[in-house]
């Protein structure tokens, strides 16, 4: 049976369909876009490959971040098919662009909203988050969320109630889309807030632990000269001397106003001081490295909702625009000029969790070194 062909001229448009291919892109859009793709692929890429090449980054945040670049990727391609169609006027590109346009920035939006609820919950319930939380579980809620997105967004396709052959995007269907990326947009800028006001407390209750009253310490020479004194030195084999403690906070050692020096008693004193200590910053190192991530991941993601906010709200203006019949042109102008700006979270989210994350440099340092190694070795034997 042939597939049957809908040529763009013969289906019913009306003022709510927006031709995809009737876009112009100057050569220094061209450019930009083509630059922002390849750079951003490359980024995102490196991030993918060095998370799932490194041991010491396969935990839940990184498989996040490695889920989120492998989107930012897909949103990427997508944008690459679109200059292809655009510039080469191909229509069976068109429709597979048709069918994927709105459904990987969504996925991509969750992705941001899981990372955060995870990050959330590592800080207010870090025990039950460390047993519970693995790779598998990350993996597959990913996984769901993703085949549900996608089945539900191309449902009016499948449907029967839109085709792909039509070539166009309809406002109506990105309107309502748009508005669920604003709702997740509000959630994930909440969680963000949390985060940081959770962060602050964890940070302010730790802080304390780390300072210890003052101690005064008086070393006083002793009188009585023991009886293994050196007449040819002048001095004692073994100096004896007394020390006081003064402790502002407990009056019992200001009553005492000497005490011989135990050095098996201040030894095990400063061990024990030492031991407490190490039990403080162990029981407290998980929880601190877990509040930093979060710190990271609201650093990194909240500007990229910031700039979602305006981009959702400038289509939905459009869309209404379109709805009540009115001149448009400037917002359709504008439009492909704020996507221009929008496209560069592309680069900046990799870009910030590359800087921001100490783990993740290590093990690129460590990928590096050792590729250099093979190099120098192969050439050695060449």
């Amino acid at each position: 049976m042939d597939k049957p062909t809908l040529p763009a001229t013969n289906v019913s448009l009306n003022l709510l369909e927006y031709q995809i291919m009737e876009q112009n892109f100057s050569i220094t859009q061209e450019f930009y876009r083509t630059l922002i793709i390849a750079v951003g692929i490359l980024l995102n890429c490196t991030v993918v490959l060095v998370v799932s090449s490194s041991r010491q980054l396969r935990y839940p945040r990184h498989i996040f971040w490695v889920a989120i670049s492998f989107f930012e990727c897909l949103f990427l391609l997508e944008y690459a098919l679109e200059l292809t169609v655009v510039l080469y006027r191909d229509q069976q590109l068109c429709q597979i662009l048709v069918l994927l346009y709105p459904m990987d920035y969504s996925i991509l939006l969750q992705c941001l909203l899981l990372a955060a609820i995870d990050r959330y919950v590592s800080i207010i319930r870090y025990e039950w988050y460390k047993k519970t939380v693995t790779i598998q579980m990350v993996m597959t809620i990913i996984s769901v969320m993703a085949i549900l997105t996608f089945g539900i967004f191309t449902s009016p396709f499948w449907m029967g109630y839109r085709s792909i052959y039509a070539c166009t995007l309809n406002l109506s269907n990105l309107n309502l889309v748009l508005s669920w990326d604003v709702v997740l947009g509000l959630i994930c800028v909440i969680l963000h807030v949390l985060i940081f006001v959770e962060s602050r407390a964890v940070i302010r209750q730790y802080l304390p632990s780390y300072r210890k009253p003052s101690v005064t310490v008086r070393f006083i020479n002793s009188s009585v000269r023991p009886s293994n004194f050196n007449p040819v030195t002048g001095m004692d084999a073994l100096s004896t001397e007394r020390v006081t403690f003064i402790n502002p906070e407990i009056p019992s050692t200001t009553q005492n106003a000497t005490q011989p020096l135990n050095d098996n008693a201040q030894l095990s004193s400063i061990a024990d001081h030492q031991v407490n200590l190490n039990r403080q910053q162990a029981a407290s190192k998980v929880n601190r490295l877990e509040v930093q991530a979060a710190f990271s991941l609201s650093v990194n993601i909240l500007p990229f909702w910031l700039c979602t906010f305006p981009l959702s709200c400038f289509a939905m203006a459009t869309y209404w625009c379109t709805r009540l019949g009115g001149n448009c042109d400037t917002f359709l102008f504008i439009w492909t000029y704020m996507w221009d700006i929008f496209m560069l979270h592309s680069i900046y989210n990799p870009l910030m969790y590359m800087i921001s994350c100490h783990d993740f440099r290590r093990a690129l340092c460590h990928i590096f070194r050792k590729l250099a190694n093979k190099f120098i070795m192969q050439i050695q034997k060449n």
